[in-house]
């Protein structure tokens, strides 16, 4: 019975015109809105050449014994580092025409930046991510020794931090052509809307109650069409704003399966709300301003290359860890967010599958 009734959903889903005409056409109309809107601001970003920034490094710094591997990963990608042991930053900043200036404490750095170099701010503090990445590595190999740590001991000198992999501008048309096909992608469970308004409308849901089908497989008769379902529109959108806006996707295999993934929990995220709401208005409402908030700070609006929230701050949020897996791979071929973002989203399919089931399971014995 099963196969029936996902064969069934699936048809009935597919026959929702409505449906399908926003998240087909939904996105286009995004895409071209955002992209022409940002065009200036990342093309600034685009065209950004070596600039100059000033530092000054404490003796008791975690950062002074690697300074030189800094600068030189600084030079390699664009960002000359001078070094101002005297004078305060935002002076410096101003009498010698830096974009920016690296406060290198004890226990962390501090970043100045000029307000006529706003792009080039937002390079320095992406570079300083990605040295933080770094470093947090080092001390983890320094904690658990690996082989090259003893080959590099033998050597008689310490790991020194690795090239950085500074990522290469991106336009605005590939940028928003990837991260709002993420976004209506965690709008999918809208497919179902149709089956779940006439579920409740004629009472289709208490007559399954008696039935012999487990919560569990009455769960994956809506899960799994809507999975599927939101693949099929999600490939036409894929293939028609590449066609049209000539989107890069750089490595397809991982974004793939980064997008499948991310399709398989944001139906099952879909699911939780409505097995907690059991009304479809509500569930929409709590939906897209759940969603509305994690691309808000994710970067689904404004893109977080520019965004002034803390990397703490935009790593709560799985859009933020999608948006920018698939933008590295396009422009990279590869992403650090890769494990994240698949993590992320596989926890939230298990997570809202589990608890899907058991509500169901303590409302049918309450009725019971």
């Amino acid at each position: 019975m099963i196969r029936y009734l996902i064969k069934n959903n699936f048809k009935l889903m597919l026959r929702n015109k409505w449906v399908l005409a926003t998240m087909l056409i939904g996105p286009i109309l995004v895409i071209a809105m955002l992209s022409s809107a940002f065009e200036a601001m990342m093309s600034s970003y685009e065209n950004v050449e070596e600039f100059k920034a000033g530092y000054r490094v404490s003796d008791e710094s975690i950062f002074a014994k690697n300074i030189e591997e800094i600068k030189n990963a600084g030079k390699a990608a664009g960002i000359i580092l001078v070094n101002y042991p005297e004078g305060e930053p935002k002076t410096l900043i101003e009498k010698n025409d830096l974009a920016g200036f690296l406060a290198f404490e004890d226990e962390g750095y501090t970043i100045y930046e000029s307000a006529d170099y706003q792009t080039q701010g937002a390079m320095l503090e992406y570079f300083m991510e990605q040295v933080e990445k770094q470093m947090a590595q080092q001390t983890l190999n320094a904690m658990f020794p690996q082989e090259e740590q003893e080959e590099q001991a033998e050597k008689g000198r310490d790991l020194p931090i690795k090239k950085l992999a500074f990522m290469p501008a991106v336009d605005a048309k590939n940028y928003y052509g990837i991260i709002e096909v993420v976004y209506f992608t965690w709008l999918g469970i809208a497919s179902l809307a149709g089956i779940l308004s006439g579920e409740m409308k004629n009472g289709i849901g208490k007559r399954f109650q008696v039935t012999a089908l487990s919560e569990t497989k009455l769960y994956l008769a809506k899960w799994i069409p809507a999975v599927l379902a939101t693949i099929c529109e999600m490939t036409v959108t894929i293939l028609l704003v590449t066609v049209l806006f000539g989107i890069s996707w750089g490595n397809l295999p991982m974004t793939i399966l980064v997008l499948l993934v991310t399709i398989m929990g944001s139906i099952a995220f879909g699911m939780l709300l409505w097995t907690i709401c059991r009304n479809l208005a509500v569930m929409v409402v709590v939906l897209f301003t759940v969603v509305w908030f994690m691309g808000f700070f994710g970067g689904s609006f404004e893109t977080y290359l520019f965004s002034g929230f803390s990397e703490s701050v935009k790593s709560l949020s799985p859009i933020y860890h999608i948006n920018r897996t698939l933008v590295e791979y396009s422009c990279m071929g590869k992403s650090d967010y890769t494990t994240s973002s698949i993590s992320y989203m596989v926890g939230i399919m298990v997570v809202c599958t589990l608890l899907c089931v058991f509500i169901s399971k303590i409302r049918k014995e309450g009725r019971a």
